[in-house]
């Protein structure tokens, strides 16, 4: 009967030892979460809703000039996609058709296509006449400008030449100035 007393209080040390070690861990590893961005979008992806967008100059794929100047005056939809990116040519036909719907409206498209490893012919044959393309190497200037840091990325500019959206999908609805 001592014999089993003595079993039973070390097995209730043991679990009770184990409890706090697996305590711990599970401490250490919410920390560890919260510390890195691993599993997680990036926090911001680009501009943010309300900058400025800076100056800079690129060609679209038919030679026509495109400068921060061609964002005054009437709203932009701009879609940022990569060659190398397995995400950015699924979401090419749902650009386009926002592109469609918002130019009602009267608001330009342009997709920035980066070429990465792989060659643009896929994302170009995908775009239609009804966006300008800019096709640019990694670090081009449109990509600076919006400081683009995952792709596809997508950016409302509103007629003064600020940020009034932003997303990783293409449909964008303007944030009110109050929100911002």
């Amino acid at each position: 009967m001592a014999v089993l007393v003595a079993a039973v209080i070390l097995l209730g040390g043991l679990v009770l030892v184990n409890l706090l070690l697996t305590g711990a861990v599970i401490r250490k590893l919410r920390k560890i979460t919260k510390e890195s961005p691993a599993g997680r979008g990036p926090a911001s992806f680009g501009l943010a809703v309300g900058a400025e967008v800076p100056a800079f100059s690129a060609l679209t794929v038919t030679d026509t000039k495109v400068t921060t100047d061609d964002f005054t005056g009437a709203s932009t939809l701009v879609g940022f996609f990569s060659t190398d990116c397995r995400h950015c040519l699924p979401k090419v036909p749902a650009f386009v058709a926002a592109a469609r719907d918002a130019a009602a409206d009267g608001v330009r498209a342009i997709a920035v296509v980066v070429e990465g490893e792989e060659k643009p012919a896929d994302l170009l044959a995908a775009l239609t006449d009804d966006v300008s393309v800019v096709v640019e190497s990694e670090g081009g200037a449109m990509v600076d400008a919006f400081a683009v840091a995952g792709f596809p990325s997508f950016f409302l500019v509103g007629p003064h030449g600020t940020v009034t959206a932003s997303g990783l999908k293409p449909e964008l609805s303007p944030v009110a100035p109050s929100q911002i």
